[in-house]
């Protein structure tokens, strides 16, 4: 599948998932909403890997990969999805997802200034209107 395909199924499933996520965790403590959160992303993490992928060079993998990984998805599901859920309750789903959409100007400052990796004028055009975007829902 390309790489547009994987990015709008992407974007729908957030936002399908952020609007649930928002509506089941009205009368739940917002850990327990987190703990969910992290559970039904994992069983579909698990079932899109054992679709998709060649599960067999997991074995090849060196255990720095398997820590580092884990690592990224105990400070961004643990942290991030819970300060979501404070923000959800806070603002609303609707506002937290357009302020997530600032997400690739924030990306593409970390990742010139940490790695030195520019974009192309395409790939920044494209930046500025999604931030764009968010401005005028934000502001709408």
């Amino acid at each position: 599948m390309s790489g547009i395909y994987w990015a709008t199924a992407a974007g729908i499933g957030f936002g399908l998932f952020q609007t649930l996520h928002r509506r089941a965790g009205r009368g739940v403590d917002r850990f327990l909403a987190t703990f969910i959160l992290l559970t039904v992303s994992a069983v579909v993490l698990i079932v899109a890997s054992v679709i998709m992928g060649d599960l067999g060079v997991l074995a090849e993998a060196p255990p720095r990969a398997f820590l580092n990984f884990a690592l990224a998805g105990i400070i961004h599901f643990s942290l991030g999805w819970t300060f979501l859920t404070f923000s959800q309750r806070r603002i609303g789903a609707a506002r937290t997802g357009a302020l997530i959409g600032t997400s690739p100007l924030f990306g593409t400052v970390i990742a010139a200034v940490v790695l030195g990796e520019i974009l192309t004028w395409p790939a920044m055009m494209g930046v500025a209107l999604v931030v764009t975007g968010v401005l005028l829902i934000s502001n709408g």
